[in-house]
């Protein structure tokens, strides 16, 4: 199997594009970029641990369309960025970077082949960080000061909700879509959203909803305020969105309260001292498709057997 160079550019720019389920290489790109205005240590990061995971699904074989088409490479995306979240740029954390990659690909390729029922999305992505945060932690290695352990966010004073101006919140929801990628600079939300736009309006749509009602809910729950801001509460919804739009595009009711089950999850892990990462996203988008597979299970059953009577 070869993978010649056009075909790895490909690969690599829809990883990143792949991040908020978009297959498209200029949208990649614009991702790629949004991540270098905000962090160019991150833009590193994920550079090394996407090159580190396509070369581990080139190595070992893989298919080499799903390869294409970045879906082995968009977990290792969020991996490297995550690192360099957590930790500063050295050696070790350099080394993490590649090996963290490598690890989600492999993880990647196990859930598409072993467990075809589920959905993998990000859950190669959780599992690697949770894994690297715990060695992280165990080998006692500095980290960076970090939002998601901490409501201390030095640089963004807000005092209140009545006071905030119609700008903070445009700027908190941007921020809620640049968060699915750790980016806490709300330009960067708007690159991504142009990005998601670029490929498809319904998404990009659905991206601006979803970052902003969770946004709205976390406030009306009144969870912390420089959170909130931060669009801390508002990433894992916009995912949520735009995940399900493209299958329940007729139950925007569906959405919504996935919206709002998003929010809850996220609020009930920092609760736990749990690194929230995309895991409430994920969970709950593997709900509402159990629960809609269930009813319509149901429903086609009640149907069949009325028709037999």
């Amino acid at each position: 199997m070869t993978l010649p160079f056009k075909q790895f550019y490909k690969s690599f720019l829809r990883s990143f594009g792949q991040v908020m389920l978009q297959g498209n290489a200029i949208t990649g790109l614009l991702f790629l970029l949004g991540i270098g205005l905000s962090s160019p240590i991150m833009l590193l990061g994920s550079i090394l641990a996407t090159i580190s995971g396509l070369a581990v699904a080139k190595l070992c074989r893989f298919d080499l369309t799903t390869m294409e088409n970045g879906l082995y490479g968009f977990n290792a995306v969020l991996v490297g960025v995550a690192v360099f979240y957590f930790l500063p740029v050295s050696f070790t954390s350099l080394l993490i970077v590649i090996f963290g990659g490598a690890f989600s690909t492999a993880l990647t390729h196990f859930m598409l082949v072993r467990v075809t029922s589920v959905p993998a999305f990000t859950t190669p992505f959780i599992l690697s960080t949770w894994g690297l945060l715990s060695f992280i932690d165990y080998a006692k290695l500095s980290t960076v000061p970090s939002t998601v352990f901490s409501s201390d966010l030095a640089g963004y004073r807000f005092s209140g909700m009545n006071s905030a101006a119609l700008v903070d919140y445009f700027q908190a929801s941007m921020r809620g879509i640049s968060q699915v990628m750790l980016q806490d600079y709300w330009l960067t939300g708007v690159f991504f959203l142009c990005a998601i736009f670029i490929h498809c309006r319904t998404a990009a749509i659905a991206a601006f909803i979803g970052s902003a009602v969770g946004m709205l809910l976390a406030t009306g729950f009144n969870f912390p305020h420089e959170k909130v801001m931060m669009g801390l509460y508002g990433f894992n919804s916009c995912l949520v969105a735009i995940a399900l739009v493209g299958r329940y595009e007729n139950k925007p009711w569906l959405i919504m309260l996935a919206i709002l089950l998003t929010v809850v999850l996220t609020r009930a892990f920092e609760w736990l001292s749990i690194p929230v990462l995309t895991a409430p996203f994920v969970i709950t988008t593997l709900l509402i498709i159990a629960l809609v597979n269930i009813q319509t299970n149901y429903a086609d059953k009640r149907n069949a057997l009325r028709n037999v009577q």
